[in-house]
C-alpha cells in the first residue's frame, strides 16, 4: 500500500455538524473560564462546532406529584450492569484529579441530530462526569454520524474515536437503530466492541439500546454481545416502551419524530446513563464478572464472528492511487468524510490502488438522484462487488459495503470502474475500510 502523510484541512465552520471532538478542563466551572466551548479539530471528519459555556441542566427530577414513578423508569433501564471493574478504574482517575476521556459513538441519536450540541444526551451525560468530578480534565468525543451502522462505526472507530485524545477511557456505543440483523452488521457490531476492549486503556465499555416509534430496535441480538463480554448495558427501549406503555409518557414526550430524542428525550436518556453510572459505583451492586479490566476480547470465543475487529480506514489523506483515471480528490462531497474521490463522467478508465488487506469495504456516496451511477470494483482483476450509489432511501448519504472478505492480509489491486451504460454517471469513493 501506498501510504503518504497529509496535514489536515481546516474544515469550515460553516459545515453541517457531523462529529465533535471537544475538550473541556471540568475544574473551569464559570462561564467566563470555561472551556467547554474550545473545539480542538481532532480528526478528518470534525468540523468547528461552538458548544455553549452554559452549563445545561443535567439532573431532570420526578414531578412533585409523582416523586417515585419517573424513578421507576429510569431505573428498568438497567438491562445488565455487566463488571463494573473497568468502569471504576476509569473514574478512579477522574476522583484523583487525573485525565479522562469519554467517548460516544452511534448514529443521530448520539450526534444529536434535532436538538442543540448542549442539549445532546451524550453532552448532558458528559456535564454530569463534570460536575461529579470537578478537579478532573474530561475530554469530549462524540463521534455520532447520522444514519450510520455500527460497520461504518467500526471503519471510522481509530479516526474517530481512538485519534482524537488517544485511546479513550469510557465509550458508549449506540446503533441499535441503525443496524440491521444482517451476518455482517453482527460480526461488525462484535468486532467494534472487541477493537474497544483490547484497546491499550483497557476502556470501560456500555451499550446503549434506543427504539423507533414503531417499536425497532437490534436490542435482542446486540445484548447478546454484551451478555457475553459482561458489559453494563442500558436499555432506553425497555424503559420507554414500558413508560409509554403504563402510561407514565406518551411518544410526543420523548420525540419530536419517529427516532430522535427530543431536548426532554436527551434528559430522559441522560438520566438513564447516570443512574447506570451510579449503579456502577455503587460497591454494593452485584456485578457479573465475566469480563473484568484485566481481560482481552480476543481470548473469548465470539458469538457472531471478529474477522473484522482490524479495520481500518483509507482515504485520500492516506492512500494514493496508482492511476487516478477520471477522478479526482474531492475535500467538499461530505463534512464527515472530506477526503474522497468523485467522478463525474467521461471515459471509464476508473480509479486503481495498490492495497493490502484481508477483508475489503468500500464507502460510498449514496443519493436518490438518478445520476448517482453503479460502480464495479475489482480486485486483482476479479469482479467483486457492484455497488449500486442510486438508492431510493439515499440522502447524500455514506454508505459501507463489504466488497470481498479474507482471511490473510496481503498485497491487492483494486480497480473501482463504472458499470457498462453508467460511464456518465457520477461515483463518489468516500473511503475503504482495510482489515489489517
Amino acid at each position: 500500500m501506498v501510504i503518504r502523510m497529509k496535514n489536515k484541512a481546516l474544515l469550515s465552520a460553516a459545515l453541517v455538524i457531523a462529529i465533535a471532538s471537544v475538550l473541556c478542563s471540568c475544574s473551569d466551572t464559570s462561564p467566563a473560564q470555561s472551556s467547554a466551548s474550545e473545539v480542538t479539530e481532532t480528526s478528518q471528519a470534525a468540523t468547528v462546532t461552538e458548544i455553549s459555556s452554559a452549563q445545561p441542566e443535567t439532573q431532570v427530577t420526578a414531578t412533585a406529584a409523582e416523586p417515585n414513578e419517573r424513578d421507576k423508569y429510569i431505573a428498568l433501564s438497567a438491562l445488565s450492569t455487566g463488571d463494573p471493574a473497568r468502569f471504576r478504574k476509569a473514574l478512579e482517575k477522574a476522583e484523583n484529579g487525573g485525565e479522562l476521556t469519554v467517548a460516544y459513538i452511534g448514529g443521530s441519536i448520539t450526534e444529536g441530530y434535532t436538538v442543540e450540541p448542549e442539549q445532546c444526551w451524550a453532552y448532558l451525560t458528559y456535564r454530569q462526569l463534570c460536575e461529579k468530578y470537578p478537579d478532573a480534565k474530561i475530554n469530549y468525543v462524540n463521534a455520532g454520524l447520522s444514519g450510520t451502522p455500527s460497520t461504518l462505526g467500526l471503519i471510522r472507530c481509530d479516526r474517530d474515536v481512538i485519534e482524537p485524545f488517544g485511546d479513550p477511557d469510557i465509550v458508549y456505543v449506540e446503533f441499535a437503530v441503525n443496524d440491521d440483523s444482517s451476518a455482517v452488521t453482527k460480526e461488525a457490531y462484535e468486532s467494534l466492541v472487541r477493537k474497544l476492549l483490547d484497546l491499550d486503556s483497557a476502556p470501560a465499555v456500555s451499550l446503549v439500546f434506543m427504539r423507533t416509534d414503531s417499536g425497532y430496535s437490534c436490542q435482542d441480538w446486540q445484548s447478546e454481545v454484551g451478555y457475553l463480554y459482561g458489559l453494563p448495558m442500558i436499555s432506553i427501549n425497555d424503559a420507554l416502551t414500558q413508560a409509554i406503555d403504563d402510561g407514565y409518557m406518551t411518544w410526543g414526550d420523548y420525540s419530536n419524530d419517529g427516532a430522535h430524542p427530543n431536548p426532554e428525550g436527551c434528559k430522559f436518556v441522560a438520566e438513564a446513563v447516570g443512574y447506570m453510572t451510579k449503579r456502577l459505583t455503587d460497591d454494593s451492586t452485584a456485578s457479573d464478572k465475566r469480563f473484568g479490566a484485566d481481560d482481552r476480547a480476543c481470548d473469548v470465543a465470539p458469538i457472531y464472528g471478529s474477522g473484522f475487529t482490524g479495520t481500518r480506514l483509507f482515504d485520500s489523506a492516506s492512500i494514493e492511487p496508482v492511476s487516478m483515471g477520471e477522478y479526482g480528490v474531492n475535500h467538499s462531497v461530505l463534512a464527515s468524510f472530506p477526503n474522497a474521490w468523485t467522478r463525474k463522467g467521461g471515459d471509464n478508465e476508473g480509479i486503481t490502488f495498490d492495497m493490502t488487506f484481508g477483508s475489503l469495504f468500500i464507502v460510498f456516496h449514496c443519493n436518490k438522484t438518478k445520476h448517482f451511477g453503479t460502480a464495479e470494483v475489482f480486485v486483482d482483476g476479479e469482479l467483486k462487488g457492484t455497488v449500486a450509489s442510486m438508492k431510493n432511501d439515499g440522502w447524500s448519504n455514506p454508505v459501507p459495503q463489504l466488497i470481498m472478505r479474507g482471511d490473510e492480509v496481503k498485497p491487492h489491486s483494486v480497480t473501482v470502474k463504472m458499470k457498462d451504460g453508467d460511464e456518465k454517471e457520477y461515483f463518489g469513493i468516500l473511503a475503504f475500510g482495510c482489515t489489517q
